[in-house]
């Protein structure tokens, strides 16, 4: 009586005396007597009532003592040993659960098996018996994994279900038992009947339990988890609100205090947060937040989930951040996750999601901000938890795709090739470790994409650039219309086709480029976050067009979508000097075509914001400069301001000292200082400044390689500079160079033909000027003569080619004047009729032996074309900043590929004499009604 008015009133002492009582009724009773197994029995009972009271371990002792007594007593067949094993086994469970020692749980196992196999079916008590068995061998499958443990609880928590008739007060208790271990049964096997039972258990857990029964919460709760995994599953929004809505309900019914409230209130929280990342709601995000803070103000230091609670809480503040763009929420984000990493042992198995949340959160606060402490935090973040996460672990490719993604950044800003390779890697091994129609997949894919086009960008191999436009295509194809991720995926393929075009010529590849980024940036919201980069990488394609096609549209268009870029991107954004850089370059771009100053001025402005907001020690500081440089010579051409030409020179000076030599755009830079060198020169006289000039032509030339297209311009520009110092000083020496600088240009097949063509041109003046013998001057024209016919019919855009030929017309005045001079009239007459045929056909657009070839031999003129565009696009000022051995190998790989072509082209009847000068026999036909008189003009 006692024991039960303390299960009424709670009343300790009545508990204690309880106990007193008992131990003097066994200690009465003798060994032998039938009635002291009873006894024990109803000893161990309060024993174990107070120390699940008190948490008393010698009350639990106790507790297991008296009834392994009172089992080792009572012989097979007696109608209360089940009851009494069960105990037994209940007080070992609970030791178990308090202690982690598996010996008690195995103990209690058997202990509720042997109880289970003494009693009869139709036994009142058999469901009960079952239902603790079922309990045990699921927390044992929990332990050990061992999936015989996981199947026999499902069998045994199903027969206690079926053998409790509707109406038992403990019906909703092994219902909500049997769907836990069905829910576990689901998650390791993957069978949807496991999952879709489970619901069912929890619903009819839940409708027969009435509101106020204390534990309807707790089936409410469950019910709601269960919803929730099987819209991870299906998708089926139907569960994302059941959930929401059971989890609310679980929520509103947990009284304050109860120790279930902030685990019930995280489990709320993730179903908002998940139910906003599904339709955007804000509302669902604001209430994830609140539903995550109340969880970890109620949550004590120490508690084993306050790490998991704050975790989650940090996610969401950072997707708040996503959302509003308030400071605050990613500040409190990183602050948050650190805590609870900090709050995490070491050997704790959430310690590598801890540390890769914490790492997404500093790597948020850097794109932002712009610390490279934070940068370097999230990288070693990311690394600790890779290192902690064993092989086979579901969440390592996640890992190990964000450690790829901060290495890259780190790579971004830091310029060092160890990080590059290590982010391709750990994104090769994501993306392989991910299998084929994981959701994440197609990220991992396009991110292994952006890997590989920045480290050919840097390296220039084209396994990189291929490799990169695949994946990307691969994730655009995969992807259905309307996915979140489709504008990124687009922007990636865009991206990746214009490194393709800049590498092969290829116009396909062009379009496709800014029809690619053109979708990216209409499928992307305003305020995106990712707006700017989208809309910046659309002006660089458009940028490229107009040099290529010379069309005034794309080159407006270039201007606007920067200035979108530049507009929408806060000060203190890291990526807003690039923005700038590019902005400068197009509007510096429309001023060489329009000439109107404000494009030039705005150039400058622009281009000195980017290089004012990039710290010292960015690797793209020395390209912002040389952009700066450059836009400041052209002010200075037209304006005449000194302060603007000593100002680029300053500008050249400090982005070739920023850059070493083993960098492939350090012999741009050196190339724009030696110019705005001379030009200095040209304005004080300072012989210096010429001296400084040729030298750093010089250092350009020596530190690109062979092969590299861009080679020949610089060549042609140290043999300017050599002229201009020979014409200043009367020094030989600087004439035999300058020859040796344009022969080697004329003669490097790997150039394009309009720079092959200039260089020619100056070779044989400077050979004439010295009075070199004629033959040697005759065959430099031989060489020029047919770069003409090149030069017109495969140039860039067809302005550029009729300015091309307009200046390098004069060559062919200058060839035939020699020939005339040195006895040479038919050679000359050949020039003259190339060279008119030549030029008038371009300028009245006429047929060309270009037409002709299309329509007899179209594959040989499309291989032609292609190879020709090649070699312009590879020497252009964008391909420059990929001076690397690999693309000095394309070069001449291309100038052998040339050779071929026309040599296959000239076995064609009818075509043997392509690109070459007509012989005058062709020509001696015209004179044959009366002579024909040639007047040609050389000065």
């Amino acid at each position: 009586s006692l024991l039960m008015r303390y299960m009424q009133h709670g009343d300790m002492t009545d508990l204690n005396q309880s106990i007193l009582k008992f131990q003097e009724a066994v200690q009465l009773t003798p060994d032998g007597h039938p009635s002291r197994p009873s006894r024990l029995n109803n000893l161990g009972n309060p024993f174990l009532t107070r120390c699940e009271r008190l948490g008393d371990m010698t009350d639990l002792n106790q507790s297991i003592l008296k009834f392994r007594e009172v089992v080792q007593l009572t012989p097979d067949g007696h109608p209360s040993k089940p009851l009494w094993l069960n105990n037994l086994g209940d007080s070992l469970f609970t030791r178990f659960e308090r202690l982690g020692d598996m010996t008690d749980l195995n103990q209690a196992v058997l202990k509720y098996q042997e109880a289970v196999q003494l009693t009869p079916d139709g036994h009142p008590s058999k469901p009960l018996w079952l239902n603790n068995l079922g309990d045990s061998l699921f927390t044992r499958f929990e332990g050990l994994g061992d999936m015989t443990d996981l199947n026999q609880s499902v069998l045994k928590l199903q027969e206690a279900v079926q053998l409790t008739p509707d109406g038992h007060p403990d019906k909703p208790s092994r219902l909500n038992n049997l769907g836990n271990s069905l829910i576990r049964q689901f998650k390791r096997l993957g069978d949807m009947t496991d999952l879709n039972q489970s619901v069912l258990k929890f619903q009819e857990a839940v409708q027969l339990t009435p509101d106020g029964h204390p534990s309807k919460p707790s089936w409410l709760n469950n019910l709601g988890n269960s919803f929730f995994i099987r819209f991870e599953q299906l998708g089926d929004m139907t569960d994302l609100n059941q959930s929401v809505l059971k989890r609310q309900k679980a929520v509103q019914l947990t009284p304050d205090g109860h120790p279930s409230r902030p685990s019930r209130l995280n489990n709320l929280g993730n179903s908002f947060l998940t139910r906003f990342e599904r339709l955007g709601d804000v509302t669902d995000l604001n209430q994830s937040v609140l539903k995550f803070q109340e969880a970890v103000q109620l949550t004590p230091d120490g508690h084993p989930d306050k790490p998991l609670w704050l975790n989650n809480l940090g996610n969401s503040l950072l997707r708040q951040f996503e959302q509003l763009g308030d400071m605050t929420d990613l500040n409190q984000s990183v602050l948050i996750r650190q805590e609870a990493v900090q709050l995490t042992p070491d050997g704790h198995p959430s310690k590598p999601t801890l540390l890769n949340n914490l790492g997404t959160s500093l790597l948020a606060w850097f794109e932002q901000v712009g610390d490279m402490t934070d940068l370097n935090q999230s990288v070693l973040n990311f690394q600790e938890a890779v290192q902690l996460t064993p092989d086979g672990h579901p969440s390592k490719p996640s890992w190990l795709h964000n450690l790829g993604n901060s290495l890259l950044r780190q790579f971004q800003r830091l310029g060092d090739m160890t990080d590059l390779n290590q982010s391709v890697l750990k994104f090769q091994e994501a993306v392989q470790l991910t299998p084929d129609g994981h959701p994440d997949k197609l990220l991992r894919l396009i991110n292994l994409g952006n890997g590989l086009l920045r480290r050919f960008e840097r390296l220039g191999d084209m396994t990189d650039l291929n490799q990169s436009v695949l994946k990307f295509q691969e994730a655009v194809q995969l992807t259905p219309d309307g996915h979140p991720s489709k504008p990124s995926w687009l922007n990636s393929l865009g991206s990746s086709l214009l490194r393709q075009f800049d590498r092969l010529g290829d116009m396909t590849d062009l379009n496709q480029s800014v029809l690619k980024l053109q979708e990216a940036v209409q499928l992307t919201p305003d305020g995106h976050p990712s707006k700017p980069s989208r809309l910046n990488n659309l002006g660089n394609s458009l940028l490229t067009r107009f040099k290529r096609l010379g069309d005034m549209t794309d080159l407006n268009q270039s201007v606007l979508q920067t200035q979108e870029a530049v507009q929408l991107t806060p000060d203190g954004h890291p990526d807003k000097p690039l923005w700038l850089n590019t902005l400068g370059s197009s509007l510096l771009t429309r001023f060489n075509r329009l000439g109107d100053m404000t494009d030039l001025n705005q150039s400058v402005l622009q281009t000195q914001e980017a290089v004012q907001l990039t710290a010292d020690g960015h690797p793209s500081k020395p390209a912002w400069l040389n952009t700066l440089g450059m836009s400041l010579l052209r002010q200075f051409e037209q304006l005449g301001d000194m302060t603007d030409l000593n100002q680029s020179v300053l500008n050249f000076q400090e982005a070739v000292q920023l850059t070493p030599d083993d960098h492939p755009s350090k012999p741009t830079f050196l190339n724009n200082l030696g110019s705005s060198l001379l030009t200095q020169f040209e304005q004080l006289g300072d012989m210096t400044d010429l001296n400084q000039s040729v030298l750093k032509l010089q250092e350009a030339v020596q530190l690109t390689p062979d092969g590299q297209p861009s080679k020949p311009s610089w060549l042609n520009n140290l043999g300017d500079k050599l002229i201009r110092r020979f014409l200043k000083l009367r020094l030989s020496d600087d004439l035999v160079k300058a020859v040796q600088a344009y022969s080697s240009a004329t003669l490097a097949e790997y150039g394009p033909p309009s720079v092959r063509l200039y260089a020619a041109q100056h070779w044989a003046m400077c050979l004439r000027a010295s009075s070199s013998p004629p033959e040697s001057i005759l065959d430099i024209y031989n060489i020029a003569i047919p770069l003409l016919a090149e030069t017109a019919w495969f140039g860039s855009s067809l302005p550029d080619r009729y300015y091309q030929i307009m200046q390098a017309g004069s060559v062919v005045h200058q060839a035939a004047a020699a020939a005339h001079e040195f006895g040479k009239d038919i050679q000359a007459v050949e020039w003259l009729e190339q060279g008119r045929s030549v030029i008038w056909g371009q300028l009245l657009q006429l047929r060309t032996p270009m037409d002709d070839l299309t329509e007899k031999e179209p594959n040989l003129s499309q291989r032609l074309k292609l190879n020709s565009l090649q070699l312009e696009e590879a020497a252009s000022l964008r391909n420059v900043l990929n001076t690397t051995p690999k693309i000095a190998s394309h070069g001449h790989f291309l100038a052998v590929e040339r050779k071929q072509i026309l040599k296959e082209i000239r076995m064609c009847q009818g075509f043997e004499r392509f690109l070459l000068p007509r012989e005058i026999r062709e020509l001696t036909p015209a004179a044959s009604n009366g002579p024909i008189v040639i007047l040609n003009s050389s000065k």
